[in-house]
């Protein structure tokens, strides 16, 4: 198939897109930025497309004959959307609108959307049946795309909705301390012996490891997923403290904390029950300590390179 990527230069996307062409398809990229697909191990193998997803005129640039669009691009960062919500509103909101539009005009068959455990607030092991209760700016741009992308199925449009709890691992920009609790708290012990910590330690989410997520966006393409939505989340419930530890057992050392306190529209705690997804046959296969061992390692490998 011939599958167009947004977000294909980021973390999860490039990881999705090397799946995906490993598997025979045709992969296209759209994104901002070309520079993030310079990282050791992430091909750059790709068609690539620069531009902004927020404005559609750009959408003339792109083919029109695809199959199949993984729309993984957005502004990801809770904090960013409290101080400047316009970025929610022009990557998130706009963006998806735009995406739904392009698939409507050019007759593609399916869209498949990462959405967020962010759209339920505060929860344990919330259902994808459960009643969404966002409460940051992020939480509601996320849920308005999956409100779209259900508007569009009257145009026979498919749609299968992911939504994704805190995905961590190797390719995670350790430069942007606003986003990715792992890679902030991992990026700051490996230039400091004090860790800052936003809020309480006893807050918690669901941790999963970037290969068992996109393990989980390639069934997007079976049919049995159509115009459904999914959490993608391990069973695990995990604090910041224990998150925490095994960043300290990865380093073989302890780190000072400071708390700076929280912002606002931050969750508390989340966590997601993934039975729905363990129907099709998959399951989260590396545990939050083996994951972050994993990562740091390639970390310190991509340093003496």
């Amino acid at each position: 198939m011939k599958i167009l990527v947004t977000g294909g230069a980021g973390f999860i996307g490039n990881h999705l897109s090397n799946k995906l062409k490993k598997l025979g398809h045709e992969v296209l990229i759209v994104d901002f930025s070309k520079k993030l697909l310079q990282k050791p191990n992430l091909s750059n193998d790709f068609d690539f497309y620069g531009f902004n997803l927020s404005e559609y005129k750009n959408f003339n640039k792109l083919p029109k004959d695809i199959d199949v669009i993984y729309h993984i691009a957005a502004q990801t960062s809770g904090y960013t959307g409290l101080i400047d919500p316009d970025k929610d509103i022009d990557w998130n909101i706009k963006g998806t609108l735009n995406i739904c539009r392009f698939a409507k005009e050019n007759k593609i068959k399916k869209i498949i959307y990462t959405s967020s455990m962010s759209v339920y607030g505060n929860g344990d092991f919330k259902k994808e049946t459960d009643k969404v209760n966002p409460i940051s700016h992020y939480g509601i741009s996320k849920f308005c795309g999956e409100l779209y992308l259900k508007q569009y199925k009257e145009y026979s449009i498919d749609y299968t909705i992911f939504r994704l709890f805190n995905v961590y691992g190797f390719g995670q920009d350790l430069e942007n301390l606003n986003q990715g609790m792992v890679s902030i708290y991992l990026a700051q012990s490996l230039k400091s012996d004090t860790i800052e910590v936003k809020g309480s330690l006893n807050r918690y989410r669901n941790f999963i490891y970037i290969d068992d997520v996109v393990n989980a966006l390639i069934l997007g393409l079976d049919n049995k997923t159509k115009n459904q939505t999914y959490n993608i989340c391990t069973s695990t419930k995990t604090t910041v403290k224990e998150l925490l530890d095994s960043i300290f057992k990865a380093h073989n050392k302890t780190f000072k904390i400071k708390n700076i306190g929280q912002y606002e529209g931050d969750q508390n705690g989340c966590t997601g029950n993934n039975e729905k997804l363990k129907k099709l046959n998959w399951k989260p296969l590396v545990k939050l300590e083996e994951g972050i061992k994993l990562f740091y390692k390639s970390i310190v490998k991509k340093n003496h390179e």
